[in-house]
């Protein structure tokens, strides 16, 4: 087992039929109908955030563990996977497996949503999870070359957008559709938006090949990497819920780290390994992409902070709380496309430089203003509305960054290695966010809350620190 079979059709040459039938489309047109990805993947979290209790209701107490493990195994499987399929989408097609993830996440919400009972809605998370991670790194790769590179930047930044929007459709959306029809109505809605979206990609989209590329890929390091990532992936999840210092915990830590090592290791031997070492070695993209997970790794702390003081400390219900916390989202929205016109105009660099360090001017509001009394209009708001400002400045932008410095014929495998430090990074922000947002009492909480602002701040200039190393334009 030395080499990695597809079995994918045989991959055309520049020449065949399939990409000359492929119509030449605007590519603005295209980006908006490959950003169904992280509109789809966006709407998800905000809708099963919303639906969990509801499903968790609906079947036999003895089975909620198994729906809960739902969102686990869809996390686990999308993070593993983004490798893999990184890899496959440059040699056979990013198109082609853009559009099977499509076709794989609708049937999987489908499936969800008139699931008989929990182990079938496990079932279909996980193949979710599969889908999800066919769509993240083919998606941007896919029509980022189309735009023309000083245009690029206000590309991406209209991505980010359309995936802020997401952010504040998905609670409403979901909400809505539970008090009208159920939770059952809120994957068919996903379903229905999967296969619209599935409809315009095999309309609109181009083919994009790397012609050099060998068909095989070793299959050692496509195993390890695929459980190192998962048992890392399983390890942020569950610390929290098993406790750091348990058994299951910590035996799972140590096979996480000589999994990655021998991954690491079968990596460097192999000519042709799952991890692009090559990529690696680019020092503006390294560097970039590592900022990147910091960057994830403050905002998803700050960003599930926020209401745990609102509900537990303020006492706000869950629907007051939501509201209060949307400006920050209907700021992203504003903002990501007017942020990525600047970084075409002054370079990518100042802006996730200035943005890492934004932050931390609302984290020090927040120590300063912030107390365990209610003071949402001159406390919290202007606070939060700083931090969105500067998340929203480094958030996608970090994207771009990296995937401006590598070649075109391998940008599916650097989104993939991109992604994989923003999946970590938001995995540990949240881990760091239920852990440390814990007490005895409130005012534990408050003083645990309020080491976690130190953290956020720290880690976003840190992030900026290797932007400011990185070289980058």
């Amino acid at each position: 087992m030395e080499s990695f079979e597809s079995e994918l059709s045989e991959r055309p040459s520049k020449d065949s039929s399939t990409e000359k039938n492929t119509p030449k489309t605007r590519p603005w047109v295209s980006l908006i109908v490959a950003s169904s990805s992280i509109f789809l993947m966006t709407l998800d979290l905000g809708i099963t955030a919303v639906s969990l209790p509801e499903i968790r209701a609906d079947f036999d107490d003895s089975k909620r563990q198994i729906i809960n493990w739902g969102a686990t195994s869809y996390l686990v499987t999308m993070t593993s996977l983004l490798l893999l399929f990184g890899r496959l989408s440059d040699r056979y097609g990013r198109r082609k497996l853009f559009l099977i993830g499509l076709s794989l996440t609708t049937l999987a919400v489908s499936l969800a949503a008139f699931t008989p009972n929990p182990e079938i809605f496990l079932l279909a998370r996980t193949f979710q999870g599969a889908g999800i991670a066919l769509l993240v790194p083919t998606a941007l790769a896919m029509v980022l070359s189309d735009i023309p590179q000083k245009h690029q930047g206000a590309a991406v930044g209209l991505w980010g957008s359309i995936g802020a929007t997401a952010g504040v459709l998905g609670p409403i959306s979901s909400g809505s559709l539970i008090e009208f029809f159920g939770w059952r109505a809120t994957f068919a809605f996903l379903a229905v938006l999967g296969f619209i979206a599935l409809i315009a990609g095999i309309r609109v989209l181009n083919e994009s090949y790397l012609p050099e590329a060998s068909e095989e890929l070793n299959l050692t390091t496509v195993f390890s990497g695929i459980l190192s990532i998962g048992l890392v992936t399983l390890v942020l999840l569950q610390g929290n819920e098993w406790g750091w210092a348990s058994t299951k915990i910590l035996i799972l830590v140590v096979t996480a780290f000589l999994t990655t090592w021998f991954f690491w290791v079968s990596c460097k031997r192999s000519s042709s390994p799952l991890l692009d070492l090559e990529v690696l070695k680019n020092h503006k993209y390294r560097q970039v992409t590592i900022a990147a997970g910091f960057h994830q790794i403050a905002f998803f702390a700050f960003f599930f902070s926020s209401p745990i003081l609102l509900t537990e400390i303020w006492g706000w219900s869950a629907i007051k709380t939501g509201f209060m916390i949307a400006p920050s989202m209907v700021l992203a929205i504003l903002v990501q496309t007017p942020f990525g016109m600047m970084a075409d105009r002054f370079g990518y660099r100042k802006l996730i430089l200035f943005g890492g360090f934004i932050p931390s001017l609302g984290v020090v509001w927040w120590l300063i203003r912030v107390d365990m009394e209610p003071s949402y209009l001159s406390a919290f708001l202007p606070g939060l509305l700083i931090v969105s400002l500067g998340g929203a400045m480094v958030g996608i932008t970090t994207t771009g960054a990296a995937l401006t410095v590598v070649e075109q014929q391998k940008l599916g495998i650097a989104n993939a290695m991109h992604q994989v430090a923003r999946r970590l990074g938001t995995t540990m922000g949240v881990a760091l966010a239920v852990g440390l947002s814990s007490g005895s009492d409130n005012l534990k909480i408050f003083e645990n809350i309020k080491i976690l602002w130190w953290l956020v701040a720290i880690t976003y200039v840190l992030g900026s620190v290797f932007v400011w190393k990185s070289e980058i334009e």
